[in-house]
C-alpha cells in the first residue's frame, strides 16, 4: 500500500512550527531556526563585525580603517586598501510549551576588499557575503486514526542565497558623497517534507522535495553627508535605498515513495510519484530603506542611531505570495577608542517579517564588541574585531516557538598602502 504525500502538503506547510515535538539536529552551518522555512529564510545583516558590535549601525558610518557595505557612499573614506574577512558562530535555544532544544553552528561570514581609485574623490569595494540562510531539521510524531498507525512527519530545510557585490563611492559636493552597489545573487534552497510509518510494514514512506535556485542582480544606493562642527565633533547623516528586484529562479519538485533498509542503513526508493524539473520563474525581493545619524570625535568616541524598513508584503515566489509582513528595525550603538582597544555597545529592536497566527514576531538583542589595535607596529592600522549578541525572537504564546540565541563574530580589518610609487632621495 502506498501513501501519497501530495494529500498532506497543505498540512505540512504549516505543521512545522506549531505542532508535535521537535528533536535536535547535529551542529550545522547557516540558520538554525524553524522560522527560516518562510520567505527566503533568515536574512543576514549587511554589516561586518565592527557594526555587529554596535547594534548593526551602518547608514551613517565611514572610517578609513573599515569597509561599510551597508552604505556604499561610505567607500569614499577608504583612502587606503582595506581587506576585511571573518567568521560567525551561534548557539540557539528553541523553546515552546512542553520542551526545548539547543543547536549550534559555525561558518565563514564574509570577505571584502576596498581601495581608492582617485584619492579623496572615488573609491571601490567588492566582496562576497551571505544574503539569506535556511536551516531546520524537525521530527513530529502522532497517532493517525485514519490509517491506524503512528506517523512521523519530517521537515528539513537547508541552503541559502549569497551575494557578490561590486560598489563605488564618490564625492558629489564638499561634505556630500554618493555610492551604489551592484550585487549578483545566487544560491539554492532545498525544503524536504516526509511522511514515515516507523512501525508499519504495509506502508511506503513518502517524501516531497522542493528546490529553488536563483541568479540575478540587485542594486542599492546611498548618500552620506559629513560636517565637522566647531567643537571638533563630526556629524554624519546617511540614507540608503534598494528597490524591489526580480531575480531569475528555477524550481524543481519531485515526490517519491521509499522504504528503510536495515541492511544498508539508508533509504531505498520504490517508485517516483511525480517529477517536475526546471520550472522557470521569478522571485520578487522586497525594497529596503534606511536612514541614520552619528556623532563623534574622531579617534575618541562615536554614537549613532539607524532606522530601517523593508516592504516584505510585495515579496513573491513564482507569482505566489507568502504570509510575510513589512518589517522595521531600530539600531542604536557606539564605541569608545583607547590606545590599544576599542570597546563597543549596541542594541536593536524590530518587528520581523513573520506574522504567524496573527502575531508579528519581534526580534531584538543587545550587542557587545571589542577591537584590538596596533597588531603590526610598523604597518598601517590593522584591527581584530570581536562581537557578541544576546537576542530573542518569537514567543511561546499561541503554541509558537521562542528563540533565544547567542551570536559570535570575529573579523579582521587589514589595511595597507597600494598604488603609490616609492620615492627615493
Amino acid at each position: 500500500m502506498t501513501f501519497d504525500i501530495r494529500k498532506l502538503i497543505p498540512l505540512l506547510a504549516f505543521y512545522t512550527v506549531f505542532q508535535g515535538t521537535f528533536t535536535p539536529a547535529a551542529a550545522q552551518t547557516g540558520s538554525l531556526s524553524p522560522y527560516s522555512r518562510y520567505g527566503i529564510g533568515d536574512i543576514y545583516p549587511s554589516g561586518f563585525t565592527r557594526q555587529f558590535g554596535m547594534g548593526g549601525l551602518g547608514t551613517a558610518l565611514s572610517d578609513p580603517n573599515y569597509i561599510n557595505v551597508s552604505n556604499p557612499a561610505s567607500y569614499i573614506a577608504d583612502s587606503m586598501v582595506v581587506f576585511d574577512f571573518g567568521g560567525r558562530g551561534e548557539i540557539r535555544k528553541l523553546e515552546r510549551t512542553g520542551g526545548s532544544v539547543n543547536y549550534s553552528s559555525a561558518s565563514l561570514s564574509h570577505f571584502a576588499l576596498a581601495f581608492p581609485v582617485i584619492r579623496g574623490k572615488a573609491s571601490m569595494a567588492l566582496g562576497l557575503l551571505p544574503y539569506s540562510s535556511v536551516g531546520y531539521d524537525i521530527s513530529v510524531e502522532e497517532e493517525n486514526t485514519t490509517v491506524g498507525q503512528t506517523v512521523r512527519y519530517l521537515y528539513e530545510g537547508e541552503g541559502g542565497f549569497n551575494r557578490f557585490f561590486v560598489g563605488t563611492g564618490f564625492k558629489v559636493l564638499p561634505g556630500l558623497h554618493a555610492g551604489v552597489n551592484a550585487s549578483y545573487l545566487f544560491g539554492t534552497i532545498d525544503q524536504i517534507k516526509s511522511v514515515e510509518f516507523p512501525f508499519g510494514t504495509n506502508y511506503f514512506n513518502s517524501r516531497y522535495v522542493n528546490a529553488v535556485a536563483i541568479n540575478g542582480f540587485a542594486f542599492n544606493a546611498g548618500l552620506l553627508y559629513e560636517k565637522q562642527l566647531n567643537n571638533g565633533l563630526d556629524f554624519k547623516a546617511g540614507v540608503t535605498s534598494s528597490l524591489s528586484s526580480n531575480v531569475n529562479a528555477i524550481n524543481s519538485k519531485y515526490y517519491f515513495n521509499y522504504t528503510y533498509s536495515a541492511f544498508s542503513g539508508g533509504n531505498v526508493v520504490k517508485d517516483s510519484v511525480f517529477n517536475e524539473t526546471e520550472t522557470e520563474g521569478k522571485i520578487r525581493l522586497p525594497s529596503n530603506y534606511s536612514g541614520g545619524v552619528s556623532l563623534g570625535k574622531r579617534g575618541v568616541w562615536l554614537a549613532g542611531a539607524d532606522f530601517s524598513w523593508s516592504n516584505w508584503e510585495n515579496y513573491e515566489n513564482f507569482d505566489s505570495k507568502d504570509t510575510l509582513q513589512n518589517s522595521y528595525t531600530i539600531h542604536v550603538g557606539g564605541e569608545r577608542t583607547f590606545e590599544k582597544f576599542i570597546f563597543r555597545l549596541g542594541a536593536r529592536y524590530g518587528n520581523s517579517y513573520l506574522n504567524i497566527r496573527n502575531s508579528q514576531l519581534n526580534d531584538y538583542g543587545i550587542t557587545f564588541g571589542i577591537g584590538v589595535k596596533k597588531l603590526f607596529a610598523k604597518r598601517p592600522p590593522s584591527i581584530i574585531n570581536l562581537g557578541v549578541e544576546l537576542g530573542q525572537r518569537g514567543t511561546t504564546e499561541n503554541n509558537l516557538i521562542k528563540e533565544q540565541y547567542i551570536r559570535f563574530q570575529i573579523g579582521f580589518s587589514l589595511t595597507d598602502i597600494w598604488f603609490i610609487k616609492p620615492k627615493y632621495d
